[in-house]
């Protein structure tokens, strides 16, 4: 294959994969999609062993979305999200398994999750 070839057959490659403000923006998604589905489960399942499942996704989630804010760059946005994941993050080590089942401030957690969520997936729209 000669050099034209090869530069060829690379743009072609590249420009048929995701840029990686898509792969950042498909992560944070995904992570944002299953802290709202762990959040449901955790509220509404009767199953010990599935809210326990649900309560160390959640844990590990909101550690992974808090890690990845941009303060320098995301002001009082990325202030104002750390905030509101370190409510839900507390509130449900408080909350634990056993308690969390129909507790309103894990409903709550749920909610605001479920307004970012929104939020989030109109942005790619935009």
């Amino acid at each position: 294959m000669n050099a034209q070839a090869a530069i060829s057959a690379y743009t072609n490659i590249k420009n048929q994969t995701l840029s990686n403000e898509d792969v950042g923006y498909n992560v944070v998604s995904t992570a944002l999609h299953k802290l709202e589905t762990n959040l449901h489960i955790l509220f509404s399942a009767n199953n010990t062993k599935e809210r326990g499942k649900a309560y160390e996704q959640i844990l590990l989630t909101i550690y992974f979305l808090q890690k990845n804010l941009n303060f320098s760059g995301g002001g009082d946005l990325a202030k104002n999200l750390f905030r509101l994941y370190e409510f839900c993050r507390m509130t449900v080590l408080k909350k634990g398994i056993s308690k969390s089942y129909k507790d309103f401030e894990v409903e709550q957690c749920h909610s605001f999750i479920l307004e970012i969520v929104k939020s989030w997936d109109t942005l790619r729209n935009t």
